[in-house]
């Protein structure tokens, strides 16, 4: 799913991360900068910031991702570095310009490992480091409804290679701002339940956060052009410095 260019399911569309990467060399600079790529997947963003000149060190817990990501890298003769590990509680690199964490993987933690993990990334940064992340927005949470799906294979071979029925139930917490998809997946031989959790933000939360992780919020951003975030645009990218 991260590689398949027709949805947005696990990653953006290439055409939307090619602007997002853009408009962070803009404003940011990403030549001769250390950066480091949390969640970098497949290495979709590293490997486009590694040919922007970035010095990019990539951090994943799927060796199958970063698999992918070394092939290309390769491929592409780029030096980038990709690390193995989980960013919430393995030793991460320091001395770092910019730290990336692309496509609302915030949005998953429960508050305490925000706090965290923010306290995390700031450790990593230089002196004026530049953290970009993006989270999803309250305006996404009143678009979404509660509702209760089932089908046979219902995303081809995302939860199961083998047969095997899908059934979704998606639970909504107004006051929170929370929801919850549940995924229960029956093959012939296993059952398995998934909770997938979100969280969205409005500016003023999400400004707080960084702040009380003693960075400064810099820019508010739509996250696929770079320009000021509005209700409209969806996802928000927050660039936040210490």
């Amino acid at each position: 799913m991260h590689l398949d260019d027709s949805t947005d399911l696990a990653s953006r569309k290439s055409q939307t991360i090619d602007g997002t990467v853009a408009w962070i060399d803009r404003k940011i600079g990403l030549s001769g900068k250390n950066v480091c790529d949390l969640g970098c997947g497949p290495g979709l963003y590293a490997r486009r910031m590694a040919t922007r000149g970035a010095k990019v060190i990539g951090v994943d817990f799927s060796a199958g991702s970063l698999d992918h990501a070394r092939a290309e890298a390769a491929a592409h003769k780029l030096d980038i570095e990709y690390r193995k590990a989980d960013y919430l509680i393995d030793d991460l690199p320091d001395g770092q310009d910019v730290v990336s964490l692309i496509w609302c993987d915030f949005c998953t933690l429960s508050p305490q490992k925000r706090r965290a993990l923010l306290e995390r990334i700031k450790a990593m940064l230089n002196p004026g480091g530049t953290f970009v992340f993006d989270v999803s927005t309250t305006p996404q949470f009143e678009e979404r409804a509660e509702v209760m799906t089932y089908g046979r294979r219902p995303m081809g071979d995302f939860w199961s290679p083998d047969d095997h029925f899908g059934f979704q139930t998606t639970f909504l917490y107004e006051r929170d701002k929370i929801a919850l998809d549940r995924y229960l997946i029956v093959t012939p031989k296993r059952q398995l339940e998934i909770f997938n959790w979100m969280q969205y933000f409005d500016p003023e939360t999400i400004s707080r956060n960084v702040r009380e992780a003693g960075m400064v919020v810099a820019a508010l951003l739509d996250v696929r052009t770079g320009d000021p975030w509005t209700p409209e645009a969806g996802e928000l990218a927050v660039v936040a410095r210490v």
